[in-house]
């Protein structure tokens, strides 16, 4: 049953971020990844947030957290991303987007985990 369940948020998770980069590449004509920063930063936020609720369930934190949440973020492509910005000598991009990525998310979990 764990399993289906990290499957199951994990799938919603996942559709979620590709509806996330779909509208931003729509919407905003830019090279700058921000469908991943978005993301990362609200996953981190809910990270946090449902993190501290103790009267969750095992099972629910392991749909939500796990699941959703851990299929809507996405360390991956941040490093293949940064990747790119250092190939291509986007130095002052690959700082600042490094930095908004580990610094805003850490932040934004912490500032879920406090509320």
């Amino acid at each position: 049953m764990n399993i289906f369940l990290v499957a199951l948020g994990g799938g919603i998770g996942a559709v979620l971020r590709a509806l996330i980069s779909v509208t931003t590449s729509r919407y905003m004509n830019t090279s700058f990844p921000i469908a991943t920063l978005v993301v990362n930063l609200i996953g981190s936020f809910c990270i946090g947030y449902f993190n501290h609720f103790t009267l969750l369930s095992p099972e629910l934190k392991l749909l939500i957290i796990t699941g959703l949440l851990g299929g809507f973020t996405t360390f991956s492509t941040l490093t293949l991303e940064l990747f790119q910005m250092l190939h291509s000598k986007m130095w002052g991009r690959f700082i600042g987007y490094s930095t908004c990525q580990y610094i805003g998310c850490f932040v934004l979990c912490f500032i879920g985990m406090q509320l």
